[in-house]
């Protein structure tokens, strides 16, 4: 696996310089490294392990602006920020009903480090921070009004289900809350198809 692996990194940072741009073989180099060498080791060490995933982990929405631009731009930075933020609620989401098995594993997530109440306040302030960044592709003049009723019902939907986790700490109910941290993961993976379907719609039909 190792090798494997090896051999993998050192033949895609090349071929992105040369059927890209170096700018995207930089950035590639950069989630690569990070995320092996910075974001793996640490999630036996600190739960902002999740803070640092995050970042290789949205890098490729702006390697993709950049193969084409061959420049970091904000409507690529948007789109980082769009991939970051998402990814936060998503792995609480995860930590949350998995808590038990990361233990065992050594892995330092939110929910055991801080406490589950500290972990879906987290969760709810990432989704209320996604709803303005996502939007912001509009005023930036990348998509149009279809993108940002989506986008716009989209987020506020999405935070409205992290919400309801500081309802379920509330009320003390360990299975309604059990059922929330799945309901929130499942929400997670339908908003990004919807909303990145909207935004590919609005630009390719010139809504």
């Amino acid at each position: 696996a190792l090798v494997w692996g090896v051999a993998l990194g050192a033949v895609s940072v090349p071929l992105l310089a040369i059927f890209a741009n170096p700018m995207t073989a930089f950035l590639g180099a950069v989630a690569l490294l990070s995320y092996v060498g910075i974001y793996t080791p640490l999630k036996q060490r600190s739960w902002t392990a999740l803070l640092i995933g995050s970042v290789p982990g949205a890098l490729p929405p702006l390697m993709g602006w950049t193969a084409i631009t061959g420049q970091i731009e904000a409507p690529g930075v948007v789109l980082f920020g769009i991939l970051f933020l998402w990814q936060l609620p998503h792995f609480i989401a995860i930590s949350l009903f998995r808590q038990g098995e990361y233990t065992r594993a050594g892995f330092k997530v939110l929910p055991a480090v801080l406490g589950r109440h500290s972990a879906k306040v987290h969760a709810v302030l990432w989704a209320a921070a996604l709803v303005p960044v996502s939007l912001a592709l509009v005023p930036l003049g990348i998509a149009g009004w279809l993108y940002l009723s989506v986008a716009g019902l989209a987020g506020l939907w999405f935070f409205a289900r992290a919400l309801q986790g500081l309802r379920e700490s509330v009320a003390g109910d360990k299975l309604a809350e059990h059922q929330w941290s799945r309901q929130l993961f499942f929400a997670s993976l339908a908003y990004l198809p919807v909303v990145f379907a909207a935004l590919a719609v609005d630009v390719t039909g010139g809504f």
